[in-house]
């Protein structure tokens, strides 16, 4: 373990930071200096135990921003290591020379320290010193004289109790990660790695570093650059992906260290052998890496992307891309088949991680639109003579029929290497009997959330573990289509699932297949609808059931008397907010003392576009934001942490916003709201008891979102209907 830092005796004043480079003040240190030139950072990695790595942005981020501030102290030298960013609770720190010394006062053994290109230590210290010089940080830091205890006696288990002790948590950060860590804890009897990593993102690799004595090579696999060196299928089937390629050494991300399998197959297929560094990192984030390698978008009017080669495979309803093949389509070619450009079309929709393509006519054109983080952009264009050939061929892969009067729905799938995605197609007639045809793709493989995924708050926390721990009651999930209202309730579904709990789903269709849960399609043709499906399922000696939507009065009903006999009943509902599901359910023939006695919850849910971590822009809340935080008691007092601003990147595709992040509005029944939903109160009256009660609308949720740092403020415009 590195020996404890000490602090000069006649210490730089803090402005030495943000002055120039100190030059080299004797000869050894300007022959080290010369040494460090001439060797590439690859060497010096090896040599000293580091990772080698170029940064995506040469800039320090927010997380690491907030950690600097809370572990560290102002440096005492021009040139200490950079802050860049984090990996659970711990801090990256840079630098070009892995003999410097300063680590602003953060505890050696909260460090990981890579090494990066003096080019790129210059620039992010520039932004450092621009970024402190607008708000300073704190000249000492308590955290400094922190000693270690020997992490490997501890172990993983005992290190995070270690830290919620004597890290400088929030108590909010404490209780939730306890109540994540207590929920993993009883469906395991021990905790490794994967489970550290489900109550924090990347805590069980940070675990495991500081039990290791901070000798395991550990880093976030989404702060890694894109590659183009290894086939993208290669890296999805063994899930690793390169952090750094050297001249003779790949750093290569893995969740084990075990890494001979992807070796093997690189080997043969006639590639020279290479070193291989295994590098300890989160399994979602590798294949989030993955992904975003795959995903090359170019907003004009045609992408730039490799396209696919793909056959139908026995079953008609499958489709199978191959991306070796992908090289021979070039979209821009008009010597391509026509299914090969819907293919294509197809295939880079989901590599851009779209939730939708559609394909429609456009003036003289048919083009393909695809729906990211939830913005239409066209992906390509191709005449308007092909838009009949295009339809006919997607309808022939969701089996359906190529009348062109009728409104359609079939279904596909797409398999993708080791990825499988479902695609729900509907077909719908248009003018001079044109038709459009939408797809809605169900990810298989990072569909399904975990509660930990989401940007909950304490007080969010607290009310969906009550009221999934309820032995009856129903609670309804309300929101426009394409909201995430049925990622949500799997979410809540596998935070209870387990050997104990018999979970029963009516779905149409049955958009994610997890095991444990027994999940019922329904069938029209066979009269299974919801209703009907409800009452069979009733006698399946159910705990918990989920009803897909509660769209006529007969399936509202019946989930209503459901979970008045026993049943934890969870549902969707299109409603505008929350508390409007009650007057929804009401109009739908619903009684008022039966809604009154059965209702546990109520939650509303918009998505919003998630700022990009890459580029988003730091700046100080300007006195009309505080006072609008205040007026929506947001904030008691004013707000010294910054915004956020979009700004755009490589990345983000110059939009400043990459996924999307969940808006909650939750509204839990106590026994004041239900005297008034007996009582048939008014909207106005109810709102007011349950803002009494620690109710946050929509709006206030997303300006909580805001301050966060997670979107901004022009995303949550819309909801101001919501405010107080």
């Amino acid at each position: 373990m590195a020996a404890t830092l000490q602090i000069p005796t006649n210490p730089l004043t803090p402005k030495s930071f943000g002055a120039a480079s100190n030059p080299p003040s004797t000869i050894v240190e300007a022959r080290q200096s010369a040494i460090l030139a001439i060797q590439s950072i690859e060497g010096l990695a090896l040599q000293h135990g580091m990772l080698p790595v170029t940064l995506l942005r040469e800039s320090c981020s927010p997380d690491a921003e907030r950690l600097i501030r809370k572990l560290g102290r102002v440096p005492y030298v021009a040139d200490p290591w950079l802050p860049v960013s984090t990996i659970g609770p711990l801090l990256v720190m840079a630098h070009h020379n892995p003999r410097a010394g300063d680590l602003w006062g953060v505890p050696h053994f909260f460090t990981i320290r890579v090494l990066i290109t003096q080019e790129q230590y210059q620039n992010t210290r520039k932004d450092l010193v621009q970024r402190f010089g607008q708000m300073p940080i704190s000249q000492s830091n308590a955290m400094e004289q922190l000693q270690p205890p020997v992490f490997s006696d501890l172990g993983l288990d005992g290190t995070f109790q270690w830290l919620l002790e004597h890290y400088p948590y929030e108590p909010a950060e404490i209780t939730k990660l306890k109540g994540f860590y207590d929920a993993q804890k009883g469906k395991a009897e021990s905790l490794g790695i994967t489970h550290f990593n489900v109550v924090q993102r990347n805590m069980g690799i940070a675990l495991q570093h500081l039990v290791s004595g901070c000798r395991t090579l550990v880093y976030s696999a989404t702060e890694a650059q894109r590659q183009s060196f290894f086939p993208i299928p290669l890296l999805e089937r063994h899930n690793v992906y390169p952090l750094y390629i050297g001249k003779q050494v790949v750093f290569l991300l893995s969740e084990s260290s075990d890494c001979y399998a992807f070796e093997d197959e690189w080997l043969s297929m006639g590639n020279p052998a290479v070193k291989i560094v295994p590098v300890l990192a989160d399994l979602a984030s590798i294949r989030e890496a993955i992904n975003r390698a795959g995903a090359t978008f170019d907003p004009s009017a045609v992408a730039t992307i490799e396209g696919a080669a793909l056959s139908v495979a026995d079953d008609a309803s499958v489709v199978e891309i191959s991306p070796e093949d992908m090289g021979r389509i070039n979209p821009q070619n008009p010597n391509h088949e026509p299914e090969q450009l819907v293919q294509w079309a197809l295939f880079t929709a989901i590599r851009c991680r779209a939730s939708d393509l559609h394909l429609e006519k456009f003036y003289s054109f048919t083009r393909f639109r695809a729906r990211m983080d939830g913005t239409m952009k066209t992906i390509m264009t191709a005449p308007e003579s092909q838009l009949n050939r295009y339809v006919a061929l997607l309808k022939n892969y969701a089996g359906m029929s190529q009348n062109r009067q009728e409104c359609q729905d079939g279904r596909m799938a797409l398999s993708i290497g080791r990825r499988r995605v479902d695609v729900r197609v509907a077909a719908v007639p248009t003018r001079r009997e044109f038709q459009k045809v939408i797809m809605r793709f169900l990810d298989k493989q990072d569909g399904v959330k975990r509660l930990s995924d989401f940007n909950l708050s304490q007080r969010q926390i607290d009310i969906l573990t009550r009221t999934m721990q309820r032995d009856q009651g129903l609670v309804l999930v309300t929101g426009p289509t394409g909201s995430g209202k049925t990622t949500t309730l799997y979410a809540l579904l596998n935070s209870v699932n387990d050997e104990s709990v018999n979970i029963q789903t009516i779905e149409d269709p049955i958009e994610y297949e997890i095991e444990g849960i027994n999940q019922t399609q329904t069938n029209n043709a066979r009269g299974l609808d919801f209703a009907n499906g409800l009452r069979a399922l009733l006698r399946a000696d159910p705990d918990i059931i989920l009803i897909g939507e509660s769209r006529d009065a007969e399936t509202a009903g019946a989930a209503v008397n459901a979970s008045l006999t026993g049943h934890l009943v969870l549902t969707t509902l299109h409603a505008n907010d929350s508390l409007r599901a009650v007057s929804r359910l009401l109009s739908m023939g619903v009684e008022k003392y039966l809604l009154a006695d059965s209702l546990a919850l109520s939650q509303a849910q918009r998505l919003a576009r998630r700022l990009c971590s890459y580029c988003k822009q730091p700046m100080q809340a300007p006195q009309d934001v505080q006072d609008l935080l205040a007026k929506q008691a947001v904030i008691s007092q004013p707000l010294t942490t910054p915004i956020y601003t979009a700004r755009g990147c490589d990345e983000c595709h110059g939009t400043g916003y990459s996924g999307r992040v969940a808006l909650m509005e939750l509204c839990e029944v106590n026994n004041e709201l239900r005297d008034l939903v007996e009582e048939g109160a008014p909207l106005s009256a109810m709102r007011a008891a349950a803002f009494k009660n620690g109710f946050r609308s929509l709006y206030q949720e997303g300006l909580q979102q805001v301050i966060g740092g997670h979107t901004s403020l022009d995303e949550i415009k819309c909801l101001s209907y919501t405010a107080m």
